[in-house]
Order: structure tokens, then sequence, then C-alpha cells
């Protein structure tokens, strides 16, 4: 046995401050590490079209109504945050305050576990704390969140804050149990005015509560201040109808600024289908589920979990109480996963996780209690330290991390949609996700001034509003392709996208490389090309325009791979060694080939990215033209090319 030298009481309180003020130094230190892993990894702008996130990045700066059920806290928060932070796009600040929430998220958790973890002589073990941090804060699934728009962020910051300041409050007394209680009261307050499944944190919280201090069940005058903190924040919820008296509507213009609308946008009604038959939602076997656990925590981090159970029954460990305490949050939070129909269910599981990793701090506390009497202190440390490292170089297969630091693909493909040169009065007709990437850049970048987007999801409606918006004489611009338009329209590539023009109506500016290339045995002809580089995109990327003329009916459907080559003609490559090779159809696949009007030039716009490091070298491009079905060539050209000269950033 290892003798503890015991300091009198005089000598033993600055020693509790010294170490409580070490205490705070490493919670913040760790959460400073969180936040530059996550900052630095951060997408810098939109990062994708068809999910939350986006509507998130131009809901929050503009102020405007989030979808169901509003989410009030995130959106005030978020828009005060991308004011004050003067640095990046509106998307990428939206991702950055994901990041810091995220850090919070993870202080809290190395400071609640550390404290729940104690080591043999019931101090707070660090070790435990940096073992849950890591095990919970390098999970790809958490990453992810913590690098994008997306409100699971700040959920499981309220989460991790919810555990912090309800386990332990059996030790406070009188006055300063009372505040807490007010605190976490708050805080759950706080979290319905963000993310309803808070409410499943209520049965692990209020057992601990009524086993930890019975008081509290008994009325007394501090309910007062107790549902006053509660309810406080659910003011927040005014903002919904306050924002769409100012006009700022939700980007589906579903909200109603009635009485009946606001109750539906707030309870989100809908939303209750999906704990029926969904057709989109992921069904996820045993094996499923254990895999995402694996890639989430990886196999070592699973063991010392499930070591850390153990801390249910330990005599040695706090009361079990606060472990049961944690335990049932985390049953409660898989419970509503296996039953929540969706799509995505791994964010959802993201608060079972959290608790999961404190229950690995609990496994790595055990661990060197358990070799405590056997071996002096030192070793029992290194022990600590050892599955530390083994935790964050993530042996035991977890996933891999998530960098979204260079991916700028979404945003400079929203930037070149609304960077067309569009007519005043045009519309561009697309999905939602895509119309909301317009949308953003008009508010976020004023690009697109003179389109207005329209989001037609339903390929029928989409075909109408063409026929309806050029019967009225105005330009109509398509994201993608939409059958059957053919043989009654003509087309012209317009960058990304496809203006449709009536037949036989298209307008466009000679070349200014006028061209006369016989491809396909002399059915095809190539009548020039224009070439230049974006001047809106972050990364490099070449806009070219083929004039394509048919000289006969062209059987069948043909295909151009489009090579970037430098001035020695070896093709440039990214840095993973793939050749900067682009296969595409003319014109999006909007009209096929065989239905051209021979003697007709349609004008062909594709965008190519660029390998950025290679930019300066790239020298001509080379197009082969094939049968799209027999893969036989029709011919080819070497096109020169302008230097490159990178545009505004």
């Amino acid at each position: 046995m290892h003798r503890r030298l015991v300091a009198p009481l005089p000598m033993r309180l600055p020693l509790w401050i010294a170490s409580a003020r070490r205490d705070r130094l490493l919670t913040w230190l760790v959460g400073l590490a969180a936040l530059l892993l996550y900052g630095w990894t951060a997408a810098p702008g939109i990062i994708t079209f068809y999910d939350d996130s986006l509507e998130l990045q131009l809901v929050a700066p503009t102020f405007a109504i989030a979808h169901p059920t509003g989410y009030p806290l995130y959106t005030l928060l978020g828009g005060l945050w991308t004011r004050l932070l003067p640095i990046g796009t509106w998307a990428g600040r939206m991702n950055l305050w994901s990041a810091l929430a995220a850090a919070g998220a993870i202080a809290l958790l190395f400071d609640g576990a550390r404290r729940l973890a104690t080591d043999s002589a019931g101090r707070p073990n660090p070790w435990a704390g940096l073992a849950a941090a890591l095990a919970f804060g390098l999970g790809p699934v958490w990453w992810g969140q913590a690098t994008v728009a997306e409100v699971y962020a700040l959920h499981n910051l309220l989460v991790a804050a919810i555990l912090a300041a309800t386990l332990g409050i059996d030790r406070l007394q009188g006055a300063a149990q009372t505040r807490r209680m007010a605190l976490v009261a708050l805080l759950f307050g706080l979290g319905l005015a963000h993310h309803r499944t808070i409410v499943l944190l209520i049965p692990g919280v209020a057992l601990y509560l009524l086993w930890s201090v019975p008081r509290l069940g008994r009325p007394q005058r501090a309910w007062g201040l107790w549902f006053g903190a509660l309810f406080a924040p659910l003011l927040l919820y005014l903002y919904l109808p306050l924002a769409a008296a100012r006009g700022a509507y939700d980007l589906s213009g579903s909200y109603a600024n009635t009485w009946a609308g606001f109750w539906n946008h707030v309870l989100a009604r809908q939303y209750t289908a999906f704990f029926g038959e969904n057709p989109l939602a992921a069904v996820y076997g045993p094996a499923e589920w254990l895999g995402l656990l694996r890639d989430q925590m990886g196999w070592l981090a699973l063991g010392l979990a499930g070591l850390g159970l153990l801390r249910l029954v330990d005599r040695h460990a706090r009361p079990a109480r606060a472990w049961i305490a944690v335990a049932l949050i985390a049953l409660t939070n898989l419970g509503f996963v296996l039953a929540y129909r969706v799509p995505d269910p791994e964010v959802f599981l993201l608060p079972a996780l959290l608790c999961a990793a404190i229950f690995v701090g609990g496994g790595v506390s055990l661990v060197a209690r358990l070799a405590s009497p056997r071996w002096p202190p030192w070793p029992a440390r290194l022990g600590q330290a050892a599955l530390v490292i083994l935790l964050a170089l993530g042996v035991g297969g977890r996933g891999p991390g998530v960098n979204r630091h260079a991916n700028w693909g979404k945003h400079d493909a929203a930037r070149l949609m609304a960077g067309v040169p569009f007519p005043p009065g045009s519309l561009i007709l697309g999905i939602e996700g895509e119309m909301t990437a317009v949308r953003y850049m008009q508010a976020a970048e004023g690009l697109g001034r003179n389109v207005t987007p329209a989001p037609y999801n339903d390929p029928d409606a989409r075909r109408a509003a063409v026929d309806a918006v050029l019967a009225a004489g105005r330009p109509v611009y398509l994201t993608r392709e939409l059958p059957d338009l053919a043989e009654r329209y003509s087309f012209s590539g317009e960058g990304p996208l496809v203006r449709v023009w009536p037949r036989g109506g298209v307008q466009f500016a000679p070349p200014r490389h006028p061209l006369d290339i016989a491809l396909a045995d002399g059915a095809l002809r190539l009548a020039g090309y224009d070439a230049r580089y974006s001047p809106v995109t972050a990364q490099p990327w070449l806009a070219v325009a083929l004039d394509w003329q048919p000289q006969a009916p062209l059987a069948s459907v043909f295909k151009v791979s489009f090579r970037l080559l430098d001035a020695a003609g070896a093709p440039l490559v990214w840095p993973d060694g793939r050749a900067a090779v682009e296969d595409r159809f003319p014109i999006h696949q909007m009209a096929p080939a065989p239905q051209w009007a021979v003697g007709d030039v349609v004008r062909d716009s594709q965008l190519l990215p660029v390998p950025p490091a290679q930019a300066a070298a790239l020298d001509r491009l080379l197009i082969i033209v094939y049968d799209s079905t027999t893969v036989a060539e029709w011919g080819r050209a070497e096109l020169p090319l302008p230097p490159y000269s990178p545009g505004k950033r």
C-alpha cells in the first residue's frame, strides 16, 4: 500500500484552489484544441445542395425562418455570429458556428467525464475526460456535423451542458442547489427552443434529481424561479411571427403567419409521420448498427465503454445513480433512433454516443483503479496515457476523420450557376436545393440579380413552367435534363445551365475562334469555340463553349472527352494521381443529337475543373468525340487555350 501525505486544512485549501484552476485550464485547453481541429477542417462554403445545411447557411445570416420547428435559438445565434465574424463566406461562417458549438460540447464532455470517473482517491480523473473527448470527438459522424452548418452540434452542446450541470447537484446545499436547479431548467428551456429531442434527457435527469435531492419534488417558492427559467427561452419562438411580419418567410413558403400556422410550424406535426413507414428511411440491421458504432468509436473505445458499465455496480465509484442516469439517457435516445425512420438516423444517435463516451472514460478510470493496489502511481498513469494515445490514433477500426478545409466544389458550382449573364427578367427552373443555392448567391455575393429562381421538384410542373414562361416572352434557364422538350424548343448552353429558346430562335455571338473540323465522317462539324477562366470561383474552372453543326442527320448520341494538356501534350493530373479528364454529353443531354436540325448551330457550354497546382501549366484542350453506345471514335481536335489568369477570389 502506498502512503499518502495528508496536509493540514490551511495548507489543503490553497492546494484545492490551485487544483480547481488547473482543472478549469485543462477544460479550456481541451475546448480550444477541439475548436482548432474543427475550425481548420470546416468547409469554407456551401457543402451540399440537398439537405438542411444550405438552407441554414442562408436563413441564419438573413434572419429568415428555418424549416419546422423554426430553430429560433440556432437562427438568432447563427445570424449574430455571421455579423460578428468578418471573414469568409456566409456559409463558411455558419460552418464555423458549428465548429464553435462542437468545441464547447467536447470541453463540457471532458469536464463531466473527468468529474464522474474519479480515480482511486476520489479525485477527478483527467485521463478519463480525455478518453471520453477523443472517443466521441473524433468520430466521423460527429466530426462531420462539427464542420458544416447543421443543428446537431448546438443540440449536443446543450446535452453536454445539461449533464454537466445536473450530475453532482447532490453535493450542493441551500441557495447553491437552488441556483443550479435554475440553470438546469434554463438549459432545458434553451434546448426546447432549439431541438425538441432534448426531451429525451428528461427520464434520466428526473430520476437522478429525485434520487439525489428528494425535496425538489415538494412544493416550494423556488418552483417559480425554476419554471420561469424553463419557459422564458420559449419566448424565442415569437421570432417566427415577428420575422414573418417583416417579410422574412421560410424558403419553401410553407409558414403561415396565423395562430394555426405558428403551431403547425413549431410542433412540426408533419414529422410525426416518420414514426411510421418512410420510403426514404435508412433501414439498418444489427450488423449495420454495430458497424456504425465501430466506425464512430472503434473497438477499443467500445470495449472500454463496456468495461465502464461496471461503474453501474461499482461500490467504490461515485454514486451509482449518476451512472444509471447517463445509461438511461443513452437508452432513451437509442430507442428513439430505432423508432424514428429517417434517411440519417446516425445524427440522432449522437447523444447516445456522447453518453457512451462517458462510459469510455469510466472504463479508463476503472483500469487505473484496478491496477493501483498492485502498481505504484506512475505506471498506472502511464497506462491511462497509453489508452488515451491509442484512442487518439483510432486503434480499433474507427472511421476516417473529416477534412472539408479545401472543399469548394459545391460553392463554386453555385457561383457558376448564379454567375451566368442573365438578361433582365430571366427565370431559372430547377429543384429546390439548386434554387436555394441561387438565392444564397443573390443574397450573399450579389450574383444573378437579373434572374428569379423558381423551384419545381416535379418534372411535369417544371415542363409546364417552361411553356408558360416562354409564352410570356421571358428568358428561361434549366439546371438539368428535362425530357420531352427537344422536339418543341431549341437550346444553348450557358455555363452549367441550358437556356430554352423558341424552336429555331437561338441567338448568340459568333465564336472567338472559328473552326471547320469535320467529325463522324463529315456528318458533324465543329464550327468554333470560346474558352475563358471563371472570374468568380475559388478554384480554377475552364469555361468552354463549342459550336456544333450537324451536316447530316446524326444516327446516335455522342459524348465528348475533355482532356487538359500542358505545352508538351502531357495530361494535367489531380493530387491523387487522376488525369484531368471529363466525359460529357453535349448541352447536358437536354436535346439528344439525333434531334438536332441539320445546318443549325448548337452552342454547347461546359465547365471543366482545373487542378489548382497545375493551372499555370494548362496550354491546350484535347477533345475526343465518340459514340456513347459503341464508344467508337468520331474524331478529335486540339484547341489552344489562353494563359491561365486567376479571377476574383
